[in-house]
């Protein structure tokens, strides 16, 4: 058995791939840039693909394939990568915290920390039939996206409810809804 040692970065990369599963080597960069941001280390793409060479040359289960990262049987899933391009958005790259672990129709929950916290879901339009009916907590905002991208003909969303509308450039378009 070969021991390891593993830098802190490397042990975040490793606690965010088993929250998130499947992540695009963009979005994994970004986190981890975001997280160490306040530390005066730089994470360059240069030191996070060397971090990422050893990690997979080290862990048997984890992998890079083509442009994803992720450990064991974890496959791509195009909402949750968007649902994550949308917390990156939100929190310019580094969120509080965040999880999958969530019921449907969320995909997302991430929390924001600025002047004070911030709870966010990322949900999926076609997993309800009505969006007013998803119960959301008293602070937490819902951020819907949809799988063609764009919101569907006269929806309409209750307040703290918000449609994330896909980019050609891959950023989103928030739309709000109008209420308190």
């Amino acid at each position: 058995m070969v021991t390891v040692l593993l830098s802190v970065q490397q042990k975040y990369i490793l606690d965010t791939l088993r929250k998130l599963g499947c992540v695009r080597a963009d979005q994994l960069h970004a986190l981890v840039r975001g997280k160490f941001q306040h530390q005066n280390f730089e994470i360059s793409e240069t030191r996070m693909a060397a971090m990422l060479r050893q990690l997979r040359s080290g862990l048997i289960d984890f992998h890079m394939e083509g442009s994803f990262v992720y450990l064991a049987r974890d496959q791509p899933n195009a909402a949750r990568l968007e649902a994550i391009d949308i917390m990156l958005e939100l929190s310019e790259g580094a969120p509080q915290d965040f999880t999958v672990k969530v019921d449907t129709p969320r995909l997302l929950r991430f929390a924001l920390d600025r002047e004070k916290l911030k709870l966010f879901s990322v949900a999926m339009l076609s997993h309800v039939s009505e969006p007013q009916q998803l119960q959301r907590e008293r602070s937490e905002r819902i951020v819907w996206i949809s799988d063609i991208g764009t919101p569907p003909e006269g929806l309409t969303l209750p307040p703290k409810h918000f449609f994330a509308a896909r980019q050609a450039d891959g950023s989103h378009r928030f739309y709000g809804s109008n209420g308190p």
